[in-house]
């Protein structure tokens, strides 16, 4: 189920009671509706695709699914350093439809801190545009389709639409190797296409799929993505978009086996733990009053 980016935001200012205990990502915690998850990157980079998981009994048994509340507030995670998880929705909409009692980061990512991020579908990388150049960086670098990945893209305009990230090649940049690999891609296979362009053109059609580049001349590296509408909604997609990572090597540099977004993401540096939120004051007048207020805080922690 692919949820449009929403239109408002309704953010909460919420004050923390203790200090957070962090533990290493894939660990289960049991919670209480005053409780909330609260998810960081230790080395300072980014959150990517935490994948959080709800579980119908304690210590993650029973049936597994997800609230919408875990759905939304897991994409908006997506790069930040850390965020705040709230989990007073306890009802579960995929999987089973129950509460939840514990809760699991069955995935997620750190970007190491620093790596340079660029966005292919932007106004100012529509065809028609006359910016959207950058030197080739030496480092590993991300593309992503869009800011808000991964809540579905918009469209500019209406009618197709060509978006090129053109990168400028140096001198000392010819015969070496650019090695892409793409971590998550859903577009659309019969109206959308993601390539990747320098003397020739190749497309990048599916998650995983690692591909390599032979830098010849001084000809821009172009990243291109042409779409047409594919949703009843005029400006929002039905799918998500993209997010692959490359790197510019030597040409003699040993064939690699693993993925280039190893070289830039970190499973074990994403870090999370349950906090309490402050609980609310009882009113001072009025002993049995008082009581019957602290009775309810009780029952529903």
């Amino acid at each position: 189920m692919r949820i449009p980016y929403p239109q408002t935001v309704l953010v909460l200012l919420l004050l923390w009671s203790v200090p957070p205990s962090w533990e290493k990502n894939g660990s289960c915690r049991n919670f209480r509706r005053r409780h909330m998850l609260k998810m960081a990157c230790s080395n300072g980079g980014k959150i990517l695709l935490p994948k959080l998981m709800g579980f119908s009994g304690k210590d993650c048994t029973g049936c597994l699914g997800q609230s919408p509340a875990l759905l939304v507030q897991g994409n908006d995670c997506s790069w930040n350093n850390r965020c705040k998880v709230d989990l007073s929705a306890r009802r579960m909409v995929t999987g089973c439809y129950t509460n939840m009692k514990s809760v699991e980061v069955a995935e997620g990512q750190c970007i190491h801190n620093g790596t340079r991020i660029y966005d292919l579908i932007t106004k100012k990388t529509q065809s028609s545009s006359s910016v959207g150049y950058h030197q080739l960086p030496r480092d590993a670098f991300l593309v992503r389709s869009h800011r808000k990945f991964p809540w579905n893209y918009s469209y500019k305009k209406l009618g197709s639409e060509w978006h090129q990230l053109r990168f400028i090649v140096g001198q000392e940049d010819i015969n070496r190797r650019l090695l892409v690999s793409v971590l998550s891609l859903d577009i659309d296979s019969r109206r959308d296409t993601l390539y990747i362009l320098h003397k020739q053109s190749l497309n990048l059609t599916r998650p995983g799929d690692s591909v390599q580049i032979n830098i010849e001349d001084l000809s821009y590296v172009v990243l291109g993505f042409n779409s047409s509408i594919n949703h009843h909604y005029p400006n929002i997609a039905k799918t998500r978009g993209f997010v692959m990572c490359l790197k510019l090597v030597d040409k003699d540099e040993q064939q690699r086996t693993k993925s280039v977004c190893d070289d830039v993401m970190n499973h074990e540096k994403l870090k999370f733990s349950l906090v309490k939120r402050n609980p609310q004051k009882c009113p001072g007048k009025g002993k049995r009053r008082k009581q019957k207020c602290n009775a309810r805080k009780l029952k529903k922690g």
